[in-house]
């Protein structure tokens, strides 16, 4: 799992890796999600929670 801080650019949170400060792509951004929904317990096709 990625180590991801939020930081705000203008008005918008954007997820970045908290280790080299980059803004993470669509594809780390949707893979950090879903594994992020895994550890809590919830079913990630549940679109009502994402």
């Amino acid at each position: 799992m990625f180590e991801v801080e939020y930081k705000l650019a203008g008005m918008t949170v954007v997820p970045t890796h908290k280790n080299c400060g980059f803004s993470l792509n669509e594809a780390q951004l949707e893979k950090f999600q879903n594994e992020l929904v895994k550890s809590w317990g919830l079913d990630p096709e549940d679109e009502k929670l994402i």
